[in-house]
């Protein structure tokens, strides 16, 4: 088992625990860790360079988020994905995400308007940038809901759907896909359309949720 470099590189001015946790949920949400990996602490430890308590307590945050199984005196494996989390996520994003479109038309500003004009624009071309760029623009839309719970439960939602979306992002494809669908919700946004936004989120989660059935079928 090898845990990859991250892009970014350690920080110094995290915590160690944070260090730990930001390593190893990048690699894990990024597939470098792949579903079912077998994870050794005392590995872990030595090739983060760092002791054992706080990769400990990096490894036990992953495992409340759904990301790890640690199981006693066997050892932590990378939680495999499931089709039933699957299709439990993307009734709850159909359930919580149109809505939260339609909100952010009535409401969204200026402001928010050229950040997710920046983020398509930027293009992003490998995958942990096309990743953190989706986050970014849907976190934006959610904030210009201006409904802070509702952001805080789609931020939840998209780190649990996260690993999902690395695997349909991961062919060029579903990546001219998605820009395209994220050209569409933002087109309504600007628009002041809540029932296109709305109409524009749901065939995103549509063809998201088409692309990874047929990946994981």
């Amino acid at each position: 088992m090898s845990v990859a470099k991250t892009r970014a590189g350690s920080c110094p001015t995290l915590s160690q625990n944070e260090r730990a946790y930001r390593r190893l949920k990048d690699d894990i949400v990024s597939l470098r860790l792949k579903p079912g990996d077998a994870l050794n602490e005392s590995g872990l430890c030595a090739e983060l360079g760092l002791g054992r308590t706080p990769v400990n307590q990096a490894l036990h945050r992953l495992m409340h988020e759904g990301l790890v199984r640690i199981l006693p005196r066997k050892g932590i494996l990378v939680q495999p994905l499931s089709m039933d989390e699957f299709a439990h996520l993307i009734e709850v994003r159909r359930l919580t995400e149109p809505p939260c479109a339609a909100l952010a038309a009535a409401r969204i500003g200026p402001e928010a308007l050229e950040r997710l004009d920046a983020i398509l624009a930027a293009a992003p071309d490998d995958l942990d940038a096309i990743l953190e760029s989706d986050r970014l623009f849907h976190a934006v839309i959610a904030e210009a809901s201006g409904n802070r719970v509702l952001a805080e439960v789609l931020a939840g939602l998209h780190g649990r759907s996260v690993r999902f979306w690395a695997l349909s992002l991961a062919t060029g494809h579903h990546q001219a896909e998605v820009a395209e669908e994220h050209a569409e919700i933002l087109a309504a946004l600007r628009g002041r359309d809540p029932d296109g936004a709305a109409a524009a989120m749901t065939a995103h989660i549509d063809s998201f949720a088409r692309t990874l059935a047929s990946r994981l079928g």
